[in-house]
């Protein structure tokens, strides 16, 4: 994409000239009709250039759709769903009313996207699969919280309005009960969950969540502890709330574990900001206030805070050990930019 976007910008700066040339021979010739040739030419070069862009992305987007049916092919799936999602696509701009040029999209319409796939989805012997019932439910559970955190206790009752008795939409209820305010009356509905599913790592990872809300520490520790033993992901995110619950706790004892665990979030997860903040705070609880001023050096610099990460990268380096691996580190990060 890099390299079609400077090809666009190349055959737009490349018209311009032309078109200056055009219309700087035409004014030294006294030819109006050059003057105006190169004045029509240095207007059109950038639209010229957005179209050949244009045109890659939906090549590219047509690809992609290519790529997806052979994967859903190599793994015995059916390709039902994208022809239902693009029909949708196809019916929702025909509602709309809008008159769009084919030409000046980033994506090919719908159902030229349709025709594309529909022939392949009608051969593969796979057109008529089902999805495993646990793939199913995953699923279902994704789009619970993704439900409760955007629209709360009504989009999840929206969402699973034909069947409210789902293990799906009971954890989304449980999700918008805490979100609500009311932390009691969810970790009660967790509990029923994980009664149900004891071995699922999210039910007890949003339950730890909640028991920090309600300043339980030790038993978010606990829970979150569960999640991260039941994840067989070993998600970065589940660690670093861990790691959390522990600086969380106040306790001494706590902070080389919550170290641990928030480092080896991070390893993962760099771009975590959170995970640095906590990490800080973690150093700063043991008493290693260099480490704490470094870690908020490096959490601001990954977020883009240069000023910050300068001021923190300063700080730290007064404090560390001339030569050691978190000076040179304090010092790259002051350094960057001059």
């Amino acid at each position: 994409l890099r390299e079609q976007i400077a090809a666009a910008r190349t055959l737009a700066i490349v018209g311009g000239l032309l078109g200056a040339g055009a219309i700087a021979a035409g004014s030294i010739a006294g030819s109006t009709g050059g003057a105006q040739a190169g004045g029509a030419l240095i207007t059109a070069a950038p639209g010229i250039a957005q179209r050949s862009l244009l045109s890659y992305r939906r090549t590219e987007e047509m690809n992609a759709d290519q790529a997806a049916a052979r994967f859903l092919n190599a793994t015995g799936q059916s390709m039902q769903g994208m022809l239902t999602t693009f029909e949708r696509f196809s019916q929702s701009l025909s509602l709309s009313g809008v008159q769009v040029d084919k030409y000046q999209i980033s994506h090919p319409l719908p159902r030229e996207r349709i025709a594309l796939l529909e022939e392949l989805a009608r051969k593969s012997k796979y057109f008529d699969a089902q999805d495993p019932k646990a793939l199913v439910e995953r699923h279902n559970l994704m789009r619970a919280k993704i439900a409760a955190y955007t629209g709360g206790a009504s989009a999840v009752a929206r969402l699973f309005s034909t069947d409210r008795t789902s293990l799906a939409a009971r954890y989304g209820d449980a999700i918008a009960t805490d979100l609500a305010g009311n932390s009691a009356a969810s970790l009660q509905k967790l509990d029923a969950l994980i009664k149900e599913q004891p071995k699922n790592p999210y039910f007890h990872e949003f339950r730890g969540e909640v028991l920090i809300k309600l300043r339980k520490s030790d038993a978010a520790i606990k829970a979150f502890n569960q999640a991260v033993k039941l994840d067989r992901t070993k998600s970065p995110l589940i660690r670093a709330r861990l790691g959390f619950a522990l600086v969380a706790s106040g306790e001494a004892g706590n902070m080389g574990r919550a170290i641990d665990e928030l480092r080896a979030s991070l390893q993962s997860e760099p771009e975590n900001y959170a995970a640095y903040r906590h990490l800080s705070q973690a150093y700063a609880q043991s008493g290693d206030i260099a480490n704490a001023e470094l870690i908020m050096a490096e959490g601001n610099f990954r977020a883009g805070n240069t000023r910050d990460a300068k001021v923190f990268a300063a700080r730290a380096l007064q404090k560390l050990p001339p030569g050691s691996p978190g000076a040179i580190r304090a010092n790259d990060i002051l350094t960057i930019g001059k």
